[in-house]
């Protein structure tokens, strides 16, 4: 991890090369430590195969351990020894939000439904039908895109650092301002890839259900790495103002440190055999 460290502290790095690390790491994850994204993709496959209150509870395992998973690639690259810590608690709120933003989201499309079953048992026609569902898909749309763009850097600030959540979304903010778009393409990218995918292969009966699955949940892993690669790139390379004090552990962990004592020293010998070779 020493190799990736360096680079992401060295400058921002350009989309296709963070493409290029995090299907490097994907690869050496699942040679080497496989372990969360076998749990992972198992989660994922019995989630899609039980359509019942079951296999929402288990899609909400997946869920919790997704953001887990952010913690672990982000402590693997920082070269930190992995500890949950209060990751526990963290992924709670965090399905507390994702729930409570559900509902709203239910709410909201509650008279569209409606109106839908309405038109449908009354004899509502064809266009009006047509245009009661895609209208509210927009919208869902649009509201999507829109939160995704204010939280890019949430989840892996989040479960990474100690902040607390109004702390972490500050600091999510910030780091927006600058990097917005560096996040949000590979993010979209890499959505729509593994929606498309999960669509198409849902097609084909059980097996392509199947195959779906596990094609979608190994994109979802794809993106957690990429994300968490991105989030670091910024990271490291942005000066953090003492308000988030809490995000600049990153400097903390004993191998970022040597790296930096060790360019400090560097660059100390350069300045006096400079000074030296002046005198002389």
């Amino acid at each position: 991890m020493n190799r990736l460290r360096n680079l992401l502290k060295s400058e921002k790095l350009s989309l296709s090369q963070y493409f290029e690390e995090a299907y490097k790491l994907f690869n050496e994850m699942i040679r080497d430590d496989n372990k969360d994204i076998m749990i992972i993709m198992f989660l994922s496959l019995i989630s899609v195969l039980l359509r019942n209150i079951i296999g929402t509870l288990v899609s909400f395992a997946m869920l919790i351990r997704i953001w887990f998973f952010y913690r672990k690639v982000i402590f693997k690259i920082e070269g930190k020894r992995y500890e949950t810590g209060d990751a526990t608690v963290k992924s709670f709120v965090l399905l507390g939000i994702s729930l409570l933003a559900g509902l709203l989201v239910g709410l909201l499309m509650l008279p569209s439904i409606s109106g839908i079953i309405g038109m449908t048992l009354y004899g509502g026609g064809g266009i009006g039908v047509l245009a009661a569902i895609i209208i509210p898909i927009i919208i869902l749309i649009v509201i999507f895109i829109v939160v995704l763009l204010f939280i890019l850097y949430f989840i892996p600030a989040y479960m990474s650092r100690n902040g607390s959540i109004g702390e972490t979304f500050k600091y999510n903010l910030f780091l927006c301002k600058n990097d917005r778009m560096r996040m949000f393409l590979p993010v979209i990218i890499l959505l729509v890839s593994g929606f498309v995918l999960g669509v198409v292969f849902g097609f084909f009966g059980t097996v392509g259900t199947i195959i779906g699955a596990l094609i979608s949940s190994a994109v979802n892993l794809f993106q957690v790495i990429i994300v968490s690669i991105i989030y670091l790139n910024v990271e490291y390379n942005t000066e953090i103002p003492e308000e988030f004090s809490f995000a600049k552990e990153n400097y903390k962990n004993k191998a970022n440190k040597a790296a930096d004592e060790s360019k400090k020293i560097e660059n100390k010998t350069l300045t006096e055999e400079k000074k030296d070779d002046e005198n002389n």
